[in-house]
């Protein structure tokens, strides 16, 4: 995927950005946000672009035009109470909408991947319906197929009719009774050599397909994932295949096939989820995904380049980890608008004040409200930062793979590890942090109009798919202790070419450190920081290992081995490498920054961020003796004299997070703080606000029987 051509003014210097109106366009020096953003020392248009180049704000503000004036995204902002069907309508619209712009191809995608993530991530904050239909459209659909189509990719027409809107496409891994467990997935695609087709088959309705996005109205073809089996009845794993679902000229759906509607959903609506059951279903032999494994059109037997079948299933499910990575970014973009609008509102919103006197003060300069949101902010800069850096190297692993170039077994692995690791911490970090702020807003906050509730709901959704967050985390502790158990920690530097896992290899030395500290400012000391994070995630690597250790001497199942070490161990190392991930992110990205106002306040959110894990590993530290008693009342001191001095920068560090308004679509939340007008403009616009109840009568007992 490609950007478009730039304007011909185009800026090229940092000050030239900084004054282009497009990307960013002056902000209110009146109303209530005007004294923070007056008493800022940072400039929240260089911090903006810190986190993005030229080329990514090109990208975002040609989306935010087409969301600004384009009648479908208009329309899509004027009414928040639409009707399920309307919701779907609209979403399907705004993607074929999107379709004809053509803002982005996948020859710039091959060029600069981390803008993929740029671009999806900034249609995931206009609306997260619209998201999900074009990640299953694209993403997995037509990308599922650019990874394992044939090298001469006898596929390669479905892609063009699906970028050119002929084709709307879905994708089918869950079913009814199986998610997580992939493998044991009871869809059947069995190979007839006579007619040189595959026939689908699903034996009863817990093998039905099911959450598959865009698939109960709107598809027209699905990439299913199905047990393959050969005509002597012998079964080769789960493979991909392509399946017509509907007429493309009719949206009829085809005989064989039982589609279905999974109905009305917490958030997400705009998505229509779906069930399919297949009924002895013949699709050509052709429609298989063969990159790794196909039937021989003479023979047909199964034939594959990579022998190991379990080494296939996991080349397989490369697209989820993509999805994982996404979900990453997603989920710090929905957490940016609620502190967003947290933030503003509580810099805007009055209550009490130091006399009965005096003028009441705003909500954000007090302490418990500062504590209830900023934490939260250094969090989601946190994943920020760390979303740059691995959006950028997935991305470029997934493009050497798509040209077909040598399988990177250890970089796959790497980067399916920490996508599983962070898309948890990513996705609960989101919901916590929108439900503070909508706390923070008070009872303006659980109006619909807040946007906050919405936000909750479709985040949501981000905790389970594409991997449940608890099973993915398991996942992530079962490869670091595999590694363990090879016996050498220099294995973890093998295993590691992104070099998340190579401090390990430093064991020793590290399991030897202690935090020796007696004053605020060393706790608040990056460096030290993450020489405890090292520390923690080593000691929980090495008890999690000692655990699985003595339970196999008692028991030689693996299976209850496994089950028995998640709690108290795998799931707590899992969390902690993940964590560190992301702090290390963070640290290493500070050095690459211009010295000024920018960079020391973000060294004073990495303080929070990193404080803040201390405080919540602090049980664990002093226990296993890495901290001494004494170490809490300085933790906690820390982080009371930080938040003063992030509070002073919290509006200014949103200004340059947020969306336009157009998009944050909050009166909470809007750049001028007039949230009182902008209320009642929103309240006064609704339908029978002061008119009678059409069932007056039936209250009064009036109403004919």
């Amino acid at each position: 995927m490609v950007l478009t051509e730039f304007s011909a003014n185009r800026p090229s210097t940092m000050e030239d950005l900084l004054h282009d109106k497009r990307f960013c366009p002056q902000l209110p020096d009146h109303g209530p946000l005007a004294p923070y953003r007056s008493g800022a020392t940072i400039d929240w248009r260089k911090m903006r672009l810190t986190f993005t180049d030229r080329r990514g704000l090109e990208l975002q503000h040609q989306l935010y035009r087409l969301f600004r004036t384009s009648a479908p995204f208009v329309w899509g902002r004027s009414v928040r109470d639409l009707p399920m069907d309307e919701r779907r309508r609209l979403a399907m619209v705004q993607l074929q909408h999107l379709q004809r712009e053509r803002l982005f191809t996948y020859e710039t995608f091959t060029e600069r991947p981390d803008l993929a993530f740029l671009y999806y991530v900034t249609i995931g904050e206009y609306d997260m319906s619209l998201l999900v239909k074009l990640t299953v459209n694209y993403l997995l659909f037509t990308g599922v197929i650019r990874m394992f189509d044939t090298p001469d990719r006898r596929l390669a027409h479905v892609i063009e009719q699906t970028e050119v809107g002929q084709i709307t496409g879905s994708f089918a891994l869950t079913e009814v009774a199986h998610g997580t467990n992939v493998r044991a997935i009871r869809t059947r695609a069995t190979y007839d050599p006579v007619g040189r087709e595959f026939i689908l088959h699903t034996p009863d309705f817990e093998a039905a397909k099911c959450w598959a996005g865009n698939l109960a109205k709107s598809c027209t073809d699905m990439i299913v994932w199905a047990q393959l089996y050969t005509a002597d009845g012998r079964c080769h794993g789960v493979s991909g295949f392509l399946v017509p679902i509907r007429d493309r000229y009719t949206l009829q759906t085809f005989p064989g096939l039982v589609v279905g509607d999974l109905g009305e959903k917490a958030g997400l609506n705009g998505v229509d989820n779906g069930f399919v059951l297949f009924r002895h279903y013949r699709i050509p032999r052709e429609n298989l995904l063969a990159r790794f494994g196909d039937i021989n059109a003479t023979t047909g037997e199964y034939e594959s380049v990579i022998a190991s079948a379990s080494e296939r299933f996991a080349l397989s499910m490369g697209p989820l980890v993509l999805g994982r990575v996404s979900i990453c970014a997603v989920s710090q973009t929905l957490l940016a608008k609620a502190l967003t609008i947290g933030i503003r509102y509580s810099a805007a919103r009055r209550q009490f004040g130091p006399t009965q006197d005096a003028q009441e003060l705003p909500i954000l300069e007090y302490q418990s409200q500062q504590h209830r949101l900023l934490p939260h902010l250094a969090t989601c800069v946190a994943l920020k930062l760390f979303n740059v850096w691995f959006a950028r190297v997935s991305g470029e692993a997934q493009v050497r793979m798509l040209r077909a170039e040598a399988i990177e077994s250890e970089l796959l692995l790497e980067v399916h590890i920490i996508a599983s690791a962070v898309k948890p911490l990513c996705s609960w970090a989101a919901r916590d942090g929108i439900q503070d702020a909508r706390e923070a807003c008070g009872g303006h906050g659980y109006l619909r109009m807040a946007g906050l509730a919405d936000l909750r709901a479709d985040n949501d959704a981000n905790i389970t798919y594409e991997g449940e967050n608890n099973v993915l985390l398991q996942q992530v502790s079962q490869q670091l202790v595999s590694i363990r158990t090879r016996g050498d920690y220099g294995a973890f530097a093998l295993m590691s070419p992104l070099g998340s896992m190579q401090f390990l290899t430093e064991y020793e030395r590290i399991m030897q450190q202690r935090f020796v500290c007696s004053t605020v400012e060393h706790v608040k000391d990056l460096q030290a920081i993450l020489a405890t994070m090292d520390w923690l995630t080593a000691y929980m690597l090495e008890r999690t290992h000692q655990r699985t250790q003595d339970l196999q001497k008692t028991n030689d199942n693996k299976f209850d081995v496994r089950n028995d070490t998640q709690i108290f161990y795998a799931k707590d190392l899992a969390i902690v490498f993940g964590e560190r991930t992301i702090f290390k992110a963070f640290y290493d990205f500070l050095p690459t920054m211009e010295h000024g106002a920018e960079q020391r306040y973000l060294t004073r959110l990495a303080q929070l961020y990193g404080t803040t894990l201390l405080r919540k590993h602090m049980a664990t530290l002093q226990s296993a003796g890495y901290v001494p008693a004494s170490m809490l009342p300085l933790v906690q001191e820390a982080i009371l004299q930080l938040l003063p001095i992030v509070k002073r920068d919290a509006v200014a560090m949103v200004d340059a997070l947020a969306p336009p308004d157009f998009v944050l679509n909050s009166p909470l939340g809007a750049s001028d703080g007039d949230i009182y007008t902008r209320m009642e403009s929103e309240i006064m616009a609704g339908r029978e606000v002061t008119g009678r109840a059409s069932w007056w009568r039936e209250i009064l007992g009036t109403a004919k029987l």
